[in-house]
């Protein structure tokens, strides 16, 4: 028995969106750098949540079918709040393109390994989130459902 969470994450990082800079777990940047946004990061406090664990046969854990369903939840940080022109209604256009995006690449994705079933979940609300280190962009979190079969 074996999750593949790191493949998963690692297959979404791949994933190419015109305009936005993707991280997997272990590229988290300790900071969302001005320059360097839009930006879509795993998110720091909460990735993976709602982990559900179903056994499907009878058997020992090694060989019985289990399915494992999880959500993670990445971050958009769009603009740094108060830097240059960056109050929400003059980003916001731009932040609602930058997720379809994502999601598109999601949707449209048939590299995504490790899942057998991968799909947008929610959109939360658009506004200030924080970077790991606190600091405040305009952006949004995006869950994503995602289904493993385990043996």
């Amino acid at each position: 028995m074996a999750l593949s969470i790191q493949t998963v994450t690692n297959s979404i990082a791949a994933l190419s969106v015109s305009g936005v800079t993707l991280y997997d777990i272990d590229e988290i940047p300790a900071e969302g750098k001005s320059r360097d946004v839009p930006m879509i990061i795993p998110r720091p406090d909460g990735f993976i949540s709602n982990f559900l664990y179903e056994r499907k046969s009878f058997g020992p854990e090694t060989v019985a079918a289990i399915d494992i369903s999880y959500t993670l939840t990445y971050r958009l940080l769009h603009s740094k709040i108060g830097s240059g022109r960056s109050g929400l209604f003059d980003t916001y256009a731009d932040m609602v393109a930058k997720v379809s995006l994502f999601l598109d690449a999601i949707i449209a994705s048939d590299t995504i390994t490790g899942a057998v079933d991968v799909q947008p979940f929610s959109i939360g609300e658009f506004g200030p989130v924080a970077d790991p280190m606190g600091e405040a962009f305009h952006g949004c979190d995006i869950g994503i459902n995602i289904l493993e079969y385990v043996n």
